[in-house]
């Protein structure tokens, strides 16, 4: 049904696995790093708040450019695509704004051409893109990844696909990301694939994603997941034609958010925090695995995450964090809770001890 939430938002079973050090809700990681970039805007009051004053001068209106380009520099060890042919860049809050407005004109152009709007994804994929689609009425339509040779095959006219590289399935880079970017182009060029990159910048290990395909009109970016940022509320839109929906947001954007989204990227390169934080990860993935009794529990390539092969002789309240379907099924649990408390138990004041007593004492929730 719209708007239904998974299983692990249950008060229950959200309280066993937060007992554990892990959450079936992906949050994000709130860093020393992501603190000390507010800090230094925030006492920088001389231009923290000119930033706000004479809006008549429309100086405002440009102010998101400088987050795009640096966005577009930081994110280039990774993310290629031909900046040139996506000139119409909107600020976004966060990456949900941006698939809520780009899948609304979606259905604005079907029932102007006359055709069946439907959002097609992989299962196990973020819950926002089901959520969205739901709310606006429009079919969707989930296919097992492992079968993504046939998809294009199976693409009805007019439909749209949505994608998260690296993947919200499992935290993982997926590796046949470009194979299948290239048969949707040669097999249904007529469907727009659009990405979602929100965890580029979450990911230690070098790799790579192509954007030039012409079947992506638009992808979507955040800084919720790789900087902490969830509560600040900034992403951006990039697109090759332009989005009347989002034209507004030149004007109705968060100016401190985008500059410390624009610090967070100065500061640290797309691959620094993960590196940096990765034994953490380690050792929360050891930490929670071993109280929920799933020792094969291992890091995602997502610094957030923590995986483990599914089985259905697993405990019920693990069952509950099952990812994607068939052969690629997972536990995929995250970790923020257990890392902040190994980062500054003093970052998690309601969390930290008993979480930490739990550890003393080698208890853990029950599997």
């Amino acid at each position: 049904m719209p708007g239904e939430l998974p299983a692990y938002t249950d008060a229950h079973i959200k309280a066993a696995l937060l007992a554990a050090g892990a959450s079936g809700t992906i949050y994000s990681l709130v860093m020393p790093e992501s603190e000390a970039a507010l800090a230094a805007i925030v006492e920088d009051r001389g231009r923290h708040f000119d930033m706000y004053r004479e809006p008549w001068s429309q100086k405002q209106d440009d102010m998101h450019v400088a987050y795009f380009d640096q966005w577009t520099r930081w994110s280039r060890p990774v993310v290629d695509f031909p900046a040139d042919l996506f000139p119409f860049r909107y600020p976004t809050a966060g990456a949900s704004e941006g698939i809520f407005k780009v899948m609304a004109e979606y259905l604005a152009t079907s029932r102007r051409d006359g055709f069946d709007p439907s959002i097609h994804i992989f299962d196990g994929e973020y819950e926002g893109f089901p959520a969205y689609a739901a709310s606006l009425g429009m079919a969707v339509v989930r296919h097992d990844r492992q079968d993504w040779r046939t998809v294009a095959s199976a693409m009805p006219e007019g439909a749209m696909f949505w994608i998260s590289q690296p993947s919200a399935i499992d935290g993982m880079v997926w590796s046949d990301f470009p194979d299948f970017i290239e048969r949707m182009a040669a097999e249904c060029p007529g469907v727009p694939v659009i990405p979602d990159l929100t965890y580029v910048g979450s990911v230690a290990r070098a790799f790579a994603i192509d954007l030039h395909a012409p079947n992506i009109p638009a992808f979507v970016i955040s800084h919720s997941k790789p900087f902490g940022g969830y509560y600040h509320r900034v992403g951006g839109v990039f697109s090759r034609t332009g989005l009347p929906s989002l034209f507004g947001n030149k004007w109705f954007k968060n100016l401190q958010s985008l500059a410390w989204a624009t610090g967070m990227m100065t500061r640290h390169g797309v691959f620094d925090l993960p590196r940096k934080y990765r034994a953490v990860q380690e050792e929360a993935a050891r930490r929670v695995g071993s109280a929920l009794g799933v020792p094969a529990l291992a890091p995602a390539d997502v610094m957030l995450l923590g995986i483990a092969p599914a089985d259905d002789g697993q405990g019920d309240l693990v069952k509950q964090v099952f990812r994607g379907s068939r052969e690629e099924r997972v536990v995929r649990l995250c970790l923020t809770p257990a890392m902040t408390c190994l980062i500054d138990p003093g970052m998690a004041p309601l969390t930290g001890p008993s979480l930490l007593d739990s550890w003393a004492n080698d208890r853990g929730a029950p599997a």
